[in-house]
């Protein structure tokens, strides 16, 4: 495509990501900025991380291309969505299954196959220390040994896990965590849902649709409707999915304990068998990951550049 627009930033940012480069440059190019190079305002936009405090202080460089009139684009996309209607936004309620779909077939995760043993009733990675994590913690304690699992914030890291403070091992998988166990509890970043109902789906939900596992998820009130709208199965016939539906986070929390309290380690008959299948196939369908992105994210910047 010729006279692309660009987009100038800091710093890089989500659209410089490697596994989104072969989409993103057909459309728009994301570069650097350099100091002393002349950007035509018509065509550059300047891109920006997106902070919701007003007070935040903005970068001399961003400063300079606001106050030359230049059209400046936000990225959100790491966070749940807000309303802002002073800025341009990039958001979206979706984002981490577009993202982490290309991420894992860019590090060929997809290829993974599993090896079952289901030695271990299920996995739990956490990382930061949240309110729901600490009950969760208490209330799981009869079974903790029997799960795989962390809580770095407190210490404790998954066995053979990569270094946590190192970014390019931020997605490290290990098929041994998966081969395991039974099923993932997933421990989401938010539980209460806000006064806008977002329902905010993050790379902790998308890690056992990405790697063949049954789950359950901790989260927000209706983050399995949420993920049944995606397209996605949930396992209904192997747990209480009724949780879904209360509004209590804590009384949501008891259903799952309960859930691992009843459960039975075997190995998964046809029905999970399938769901499994569909679900992986659909996570890592790279055309319609590629479609929704353009018309989702890249168009309506492409618009934007056009106003």
């Amino acid at each position: 495509m010729s006279n692309k627009i660009l987009l100038v930033s800091e710093r890089p940012l989500t659209l410089h990501s490697d596994w989104l480069r072969d989409i993103i440059n057909q459309y728009i190019t994301v570069e650097l900025y350099e100091l002393g190079k002349t950007y035509n305002k018509t065509s550059t936009i300047f891109y920006a991380p997106y902070y919701n405090n007003v007070n935040s202080e903005l970068i001399s460089t961003q400063q300079h291309f606001i106050d030359n009139g230049y059209k400046i684009v936000y990225d959100n996309l790491w966070e749940c969505p807000v309303i802002d209607n002073k800025k341009y936004i990039i958001q979206q309620l979706e984002f981490f299954r577009y993202y982490e779909s290309l991420w894992y077939k860019h590090l060929e995760y997809d290829a993974y196959q599993p090896n079952r043993s289901y030695k271990h009733l299920a996995l739990m990675p956490m990382r930061l220390k949240k309110p729901h994590r600490e009950l969760a913690e208490i209330k799981l304690q009869p079974w903790l040994d029997d799960f795989i699992w962390s809580y770095v914030d407190k210490g404790r890291q998954l066995p053979n896990d990569g270094d946590m403070n190192d970014w390019k091992t931020q997605r490290y998988f290990n098929p041994e965590w998966y081969n395991d166990t039974c099923f993932s509890f997933v421990s989401e970043t938010l539980v209460i849902n806000n006064n806008n109902n977002i329902v905010w789906i993050t790379e902790k939900t998308a890690k056992p649709i990405a790697f063949r596992h049954p789950f359950v998820i901790l989260g927000q009130m209706g983050i399995l409707q949420t993920v049944k709208n995606m397209g996605f199965e949930t396992f209904e016939n192997l747990f209480d999915e009724s949780y879904d539906t209360d509004p209590s986070w804590t009384n949501r929390l008891d259903i799952l304990t309960n859930n691992v309290k009843q459960f039975q380690k075997h190995p998964y008959n046809s029905i999970t068998e399938q769901k499994i299948k569909h679900n992986h196939e659909l996570f890592f369908d790279k055309q319609l990951v590629t479609k929704w992105i353009v018309e989702e994210i890249i168009y309506p910047i492409l618009e934007y550049a056009e106003s």
